[in-house]
């Protein structure tokens, strides 16, 4: 954020062009769809907060990153991203959404589960629980604005004002997060077509990658049927899914985190290894062409203890060493240990 932040010699909407100390990897468009995928993930895990309902977040209140301009930073990224080939920023609530196309207050609907601070959450929790008293939770009810009496009469109203409380604190932070849109005249666009722009905004049924989309999506180059080398091609595709499957499941079993270790794997994180983008093709011509090429290399030198597969993010090409692959567990350690330690663009 602080490198974006630091920008002067061009303007933001041109061309992402990333460089990655440390890697030799030449940006043609793999290199951008990484840095966009890793900052859009920090910006909704810093600048924003969900509920148990997972049906999207609000921006954190935190005037530190107000008025670092972090937020207004934040929408330069996102509108950057969905004009540039990235992942959509397709984790808000509805009602966010909807004031970043009109900027209208009046236009707000929001109800008790749209609060996402926890705080807020347990306070509304504990009223709508008690059976004959609230009057212990009246310093904080207060404090989100509410001047009447603090009775059970009054709870509807009382919790009423702890949701627009909720809301209406964090509408600078949406403020300044639709300024950064205007990069690309992105709220007049949301405006006229709310419709269509709904769903690069807020989390939907199909967005995340999965082990059918992937595998979908791989394209293997087979030797002859009749050759030997064949059965060994075709029992590293089913290892290959095997593995896609084996970590779907544990990604329903478990939450991930933002390091990268063997039990933090997700599917998504292993096409981001694949091709730099960790997120569906948004427009109809991308999802035409996007397509992983996948080879085997049979004539690795097997003196040495072990070789693993190599990417090409930018070409979208894998080749995996069958040699080392002869079964699911020689598969699964070797294609781990690729992903979680092998993260450079030297392959170009």
């Amino acid at each position: 954020m602080q490198q974006w932040q630091r920008q002067k010699k061009t303007s933001p909407k041109c061309r992402l062009k990333v460089t990655f100390f440390g890697e030799a990897g030449i940006d043609t468009g793999a290199l951008s769809r990484e840095f966009l995928t890793e900052m859009l993930a920090v910006i909704e895990s810093r600048l924003f907060v969900g509920g148990s309902d997972k049906k999207g977040k609000n921006p954190i209140y935190c005037l530190g990153s107000l008025d670092s301009n972090y937020f207004r930073y934040a929408g330069e990224i996102m509108a950057a991203s969905l004009a540039q080939g990235g992942p959509c920023p397709n984790f808000l609530r509805e009602w966010c959404f909807r004031y970043l196309c009109s900027g209208d207050s009046d236009s707000i609907q929001v109800s008790a589960s749209d609060v996402t601070d926890s705080d807020l959450s347990a306070l509304i929790e504990r009223i709508n629980s008690a059976s004959d008293d609230i009057s212990d939770l009246l310093d904080d009810i207060v404090t989100c604005g509410y001047n009447g009496v603090v009775s059970m009469e009054n709870r509807d109203r009382i919790i009423r004002t702890i949701i627009l409380h909720s809301t209406m604190r964090v509408l600078p932070m949406l403020d300044q997060l639709r300024k950064g849109l205007q990069l690309y005249d992105l709220p007049k666009v949301m405006k006229n077509h709310q419709d269509l722009c709904q769903t690069l905004f807020i989390p939907g049924e199909d967005d995340e990658v999965d082990a059918a989309f992937l595998m979908e999506s791989i394209r293997p180059v087979y030797s002859d049927i009749s050759s030997a080398q064949h059965q060994k091609e075709v029992d590293i595709m089913n290892f290959l899914q095997d593995f896609l499957q084996e970590i779907e499941d544990s990604e329903h079993k478990g939450t991930s985190n933002d390091s990268l270790t063997a039990n933090s794997l997700t599917v998504g994180r292993v096409m981001q290894w694949l091709t730099g983008q960790r997120h569906k093709p948004v427009l109809p011509s991308e999802k035409r062409v996007f397509l992983i090429h996948l080879k085997f290399k049979h004539d690795c030198d097997t003196d040495h203890t072990i070789c693993f597969p190599f990417t090409s993010a930018c070409t979208r090409t894998v080749t995996f060493p069958s040699a080392h692959l002869t079964t699911y567990s020689e598969f699964k350690n070797n294609f781990t240990m690729a992903i979680c330690f092998g993260q450079t663009f030297d392959r170009v």
